[in-house]
């Protein structure tokens, strides 16, 4: 299960939707940041977007893996 997150250009975490199946994730995560105009997953590790603006998809497990993604 994955939970789809909206990472705002403050560094907050804002949840989208919860325990989805990959592929309805990936579906909200697309149509998301479509709306807002702005990238969407990247991986661990990786630099954020220069915007600091991003829609991400994470498995689902409560805040530590909430918290973990930003």
């Amino acid at each position: 299960m994955y939970d789809v997150l909206y990472l705002d250009q403050n560094g907050t975490l804002r949840l989208v939707a919860a325990s989805l199946e990959r592929h309805s994730a990936v579906i909200v995560a697309r149509a998301e940041a479509d709306a807002r105009g702005i990238g969407r997953m990247f991986l661990a590790g990786s630099e954020p977007p220069p915007s600091g603006r991003a829609v991400l998809i994470v498995s689902s497990g409560g805040e530590a893996t909430i918290a973990a993604a930003a």
